[in-house]
């Protein structure tokens, strides 16, 4: 939603400087779907129209009539309006109009329509022309075809889509719902692409909270790479890109784009994060500082996961330094030492994981101290997932990874892939011993289901599977005392012409619930049939209470009541598209796949009621960035920070210079919340309306 609005931002800025004009209809062509969170957006806007060519009218979806009334959950709306194409093919624009004022749509690439005829057009009407894709532009031909055409008991003029909303049209029905589904395959294609997006996007918004913290503490950094940035991220969502639709020059060209972002917000978040710890006192004699910054807004106790180095090597073969950590007050936390990321065999490095409160939008110190304790060799033992689950009443039993005959088109296109992407569901099956030590790489036999940490903070289980082609490992997290279960999935994908879906089992109490998902402010009850669109979380609602499935980088699933499928991957090929009933692609080479490569995947399992789970989902998509750094000591910051002490999701938080303070907060409740906020020494209360969100300046 908050990238949305920033291309909102930035479209207008942009057509201010250059036409000395601010549009108020807002146009998207070629989106495969559009969101009802979008209209709330656009209303705030103050866009008063909305211009699409998808879904299909009649085949994908039924649109009220030419223009309606487009309304979204919190109460806003705005009209808007369907035409079957944007473009026409060279020197045929008059054409193109004859047909439609003569009742007969045109399909896009100038092929006829698949939907019903339009039979008769409003007394205030418009054709959209052009050459080109994604719309088009004027040619001499055409235009000059346009302005010797004569049709009778019409007018036809030039115009902008403006003037269209500022006349006289007819506008009927009401739709209360996401226009989608459309291009199915496309939710899910070219998953490197999608994940890195996620990625940068998170870290978008989160560095910009933490300069603004930095900022209400005097610091004063040079915004203009950031602002480059921005640029990165909103092109990175533009079509063919973000979708997956593109060649592999586009792939490299989004993934480019997205890298050079986060290098960009590593270096903000490093220069905001060090003016924010380094004055802090200096550490004493056997102390490993670690400071944590919370991207909430309030005050959390949050799982954390840092590393860090001994002073030195310790190369005794008898003695392990085991770490202990501690809060300011010197009470020591749960704390669990886990595998680091490197793989020196050496007790050098650190992983831990621990539980700690963290103030809001700001820094929290914790200390760790070593002891010397005698070494025992660590070894993975085999175990029963299904007893491991048991005791979980969100996840009673595994979850299932399956592979499904797909097609080589990325958009997924047919009207069979319409109501149903991918076919012939084949479960991964536990790899026997052999084929893990291949696999692993190891010297003995290792069990295909292993607990391979446990501790005071969580136990952790790992499966390792395969479909013939592809393998997979499932590690399951089980926290000690956390109401929420994680699953990280790891992928070797090599299947062609195929999907891959992660299979959930739905509690017995939620079945027979709602399904419902998230999108741009806002989420809403969706469709049961095909692919169902999402952004950070999927659920089952019954009563107050949804059963969520929250991701770091999908966007796509199914269910049938018993299960949640999270779509994870398709071996598609890159711009195959179905034309008529040609051969879908060449048939006498090798041609790549998009997402043959190693992915992995994170969800949470989650259960509370909407602002719990909105909550949650911003939590695990923005975790507490903790590192151990050693402060110089000298003059302390003054500590000051943006929080709320109400049930409001924070998405943004800008400080400019000035301490001006401008923040986003959005309300996922069916009920009007009142709220505080404050920025630095200022404080501002008001309310949100149900499912609303506003900026507030400070």
């Amino acid at each position: 939603g908050e990238t949305i609005k920033r291309n909102i931002e930035e479209g207008r800025r942009y057509f201010k400087e250059k036409f000395g004009v601010t549009p108020t209809v807002a146009t998207n062509f070629d989106s495969f779907g559009h969101s009802i969170g979008l209209v709330q957006i656009m209303a705030k806007a103050r866009f008063k129209g909305y211009l699409i060519c998808r879904p299909k009218k009649d085949v994908q979806i039924e649109y009220p009539s030419r223009f309606f009334k487009w309304i979204s959950p919190d109460g806003s709306s705005v009209i808007a309006s369907y035409s079957e194409t944007y473009n026409s093919l060279l020197g045929k624009a008059a054409e193109k109009i004859t047909k439609e004022i003569g009742g007969k749509a045109v399909g896009m690439l100038g092929a006829e329509s698949s939907g019903k005829e339009n039979k008769t057009l409003n007394d205030v009407d418009y054709v959209l022309w052009g050459v080109g894709n994604h719309g088009g532009g004027p040619s001499r031909k055409d235009l000059q075809d346009i302005k010797n055409l004569e049709i009778k008991d019409y007018n036809i003029i030039h115009s902008t889509p403006e003037d269209l909303f500022d006349d006289d049209i007819e506008v009927k029905g009401e739709l209360k719902s996401s226009l989608v589904t459309c291009m199915p395959g496309c939710y899910s294609s070219m998953a490197r692409i999608k994940q890195a997006y996620r990625r940068t996007e998170n870290m978008f918004y989160a560095t910009e909270k933490m300069i603004s913290a930095a900022i209400l503490n005097g610091f004063r950094p040079d915004m203009r790479d950031f602002k480059e940035a921005e640029k990165k991220l909103l092109l990175a969502t533009f079509h063919d890109i973000l979708p997956g639709t593109c060649i592999a020059d586009g792939e490299r060209e989004g993934l480019g784009l997205l890298a050079a972002c986060e290098k960009t917000l590593r270096d903000y978040r490093t220069n905001a994060f060090l003016y924010l710890v380094m004055g802090k006192p200096c550490a004493k004699i056997g102390e490993f500082p670690v400071f944590v910054f919370n991207y909430a807004a309030y005050e959390t106790e949050s799982i954390i996961e840092t590393e860090f180095s001994l002073a030195d090597q310790n190369w005794d073969e008898n003695v392990v330094y085991v770490p202990h950590i501690y809060d300011k007050n010197g009470m020591e936390l749960p704390c669990q030492q886990i595998k680091e990321n490197s793989n020196l065999n050496l007790d050098w490095r650190k992983r831990i994981i621990f539980k700690g409160r963290l103030k809001p939008l700001a820094i929290t110190r914790f200390t760790i101290k070593v002891t010397a304790e005698s070494k025992i060799k660590k070894q993975a033992k085999s175990t029963d997932l299904n007893l491991t689950l048991k005791d979980n009443i969100l996840l009673d039993k595994s979850a299932v990874l399956e592979t499904y005959d797909d097609t080589a088109d990325p958009w997924g296109m047919s009207d069979k892939e319409l109501i149903s992407l991918g076919d012939n569901p084949v479960y991964f099956r536990l790899m026997d011993e052999n084929e893990i030590r291949d696999f692993c790489a190891v010297k003995e036999s290792v069990s295909p289901v292993r607990e391979i940490e446990n501790g005071d903070v969580l136990k952790c289980v790992e499966g390792i599977y395969t479909n013939g082609n592809s393998n997979a490992v499932l590690q399951y997290r089980i926290y000690k005392n956390e109401p929420y279960a994680d699953i990280k999935t790891i992928i070797e994908f090599t299947d062609k012409n195929k999907l891959i879906r992660l299979k959930l089992p739905i509690p017995d109490e939620f079945k027979g619930g709602t399904v419902v998902g998230d999108g741009p402010y806002v989420w809403e009850e969706k469709p049961v049939k095909g692919e169902i669109t999402f952004q950070k979380w999927i659920g089952i609602k019954k009563g107050d209470k949804i059963f969520s499935v929250i991701n770091d980088g999908v966007y796509a699933g199914k269910t049938d009541g018993e299960y949640l499928y999270i779509t994870l991957l398709r071996g598609s090929g890159y711009c195959v598209h179905p034309i008529g009933e040609r051969e879908l692609y060449p048939q006498d080479r090798y041609l790549p796949r998009i997402d043959c490569g190693r992915y992995e995947y994170n969800f949470r399992i989650f259960s509370g009621d909407i602002y719990e789970v909105c909550k949650m989902a911003e939590e695990f998509n923005n975790p507490p960035y903790a590192l151990n750094i050693f402060p110089a000591g000298g003059k302390e910051k003054n500590d000051l920070n943006i929080s709320v002490m109400d049930n409001i999701i924070i998405s943004s938080a800008i400080t400019c210079e000035n301490d001006e303070s401008k923040i986003t907060a959005y309300n996922p409740s069916d009920k009007i919340v009142n709220f505080t906020i404050k920025a630095g020494k200022k404080t501002l209360s008001g309310n949100l309306s149900a499912k609303e969100f506003k900026i507030i300046k400070l």
